[in-house]
């Protein structure tokens, strides 16, 4: 098949000749001089193939030819024109897709706040919200099925860099009216003499508390355990036994059914990290999102009882930018 050279700009120019049916009104359209205009047109033709218009010394009109050509050309031109714009919107940060692979706690009280806000100052970034544990995240970001991940993890992921953005204080939750709801604090002894609802091994709360109660020589009476976290507020509801639960889903302070206090001797503190591939970088879209985030964390709106989720103070900016620089799209 033969190489076909043919320009936008010959096909706009043909599309404007055609509307005004003159060269000379087509010219001054386009800020063409009339040579330059005709030369342009005689060009396509050449590769079209034939003719595409009639002209007379009064008025210029399209060969059956270029009638059946100026449908197609006028869209080519519209999707063309509405792929650049696109871009152009992605660059200004306007528009895009991000999908972002989170822990089911960031998910429920992190990220509505952020995609709310999101909706004022980013309206054409489509964000998605996929929830699971760490390593769904890690498989999902590695894989590039997400631009971005937000969870806590200790051990490095070659393929992945990340940046510590939050720090997630871990409280005692129980049921109103519990005993421990008369302490302005809780310590970890004090867990020992109740039930407990655990978390399973699925989930890196539990794996957070298991390695903090064994370096406490701490035994705790487990009820059971699930997997869910709306499981867990359940059964605190009808007064099955109490557990422990990160600041990002604690239940709100006025919760009817439910209390909290933070626990101490030691203070548990989890460290919420931004993971994205440093082979792709991130994108301008996501970077927005980023920003939104940390505005967030920054303004204290999820700070339960003395900071249960805030920023981190290693939280990195310029490593962000540097990421979005990388690879930028």
């Amino acid at each position: 098949m033969a190489w076909i050279n043919i320009t936008l700009r010959q096909l706009r120019a043909f599309v404007v000749v055609a509307d005004h049916e003159s060269f000379v009104a087509a010219s001054a359209v386009l800020g063409l001089s009339q040579p330059a205009l005709s030369q342009s047109i005689r060009q396509l033709e050449d590769q079209i193939g034939g003719a595409l218009f009639h002209r007379t010394t009064r008025r210029v009109k399209l060969t059956d030819l270029g009638t059946n050509f100026l449908p197609s050309v006028r869209q080519v031109l519209r999707q063309f024109d509405a792929a650049v714009n696109d871009v152009q919107d992605v660059a200004a940060r306007k528009r895009g897709r991000v999908v972002v692979a989170c822990l089911p706690s960031v998910a429920y009280r992190l990220m509505p706040l952020v995609l709310a806000r999101n909706e004022e100052l980013h309206q054409k970034v489509r964000v998605t919200i996929r929830d699971g544990n760490l390593k769904f995240i890690i498989e999902a970001v590695a894989s590039g099925e997400a631009q971005l991940g937000v969870a806590s993890f200790t051990n490095p992921h070659p393929p992945l860099d990340s940046v510590p953005i939050a720090r997630d204080r871990f409280f005692a939750v129980f049921p109103r009216g519990h005993e421990l709801e008369a302490k302005k604090t809780v310590r970890w002894t004090d867990l020992a003499r109740y039930p407990f609802i655990s978390m399973t091994h699925e989930t890196g709360i539990r794996d957070l508390v298991d390695r903090a109660i064994a370096s406490m020589n701490i035994k705790l009476k487990i009820f059971s355990e699930v997997t869910n976290l709306a499981t867990v507020n359940g059964m605190l509801e009808e007064n099955l036994g109490i557990s422990i639960l990160p600041g990002l889903v604690l239940p709100r302070a006025d919760h009817p059914f439910i209390g909290y206090r933070p626990l101490e001797k030691p203070e548990l503190v989890r460290t919420i990290r931004l993971i994205w591939r440093h082979d792709i970088g991130l994108s301008r879209s996501a970077v927005a999102i980023i920003d939104t985030l940390s505005e967030i964390l920054i303004e204290g709106r999820l700070r339960e009882d003395g900071g249960a989720i805030e920023l981190h103070d290693g939280f990195d900016d310029e490593v962000i930018k540097a990421a979005s620089r990388r690879n930028a799209f």
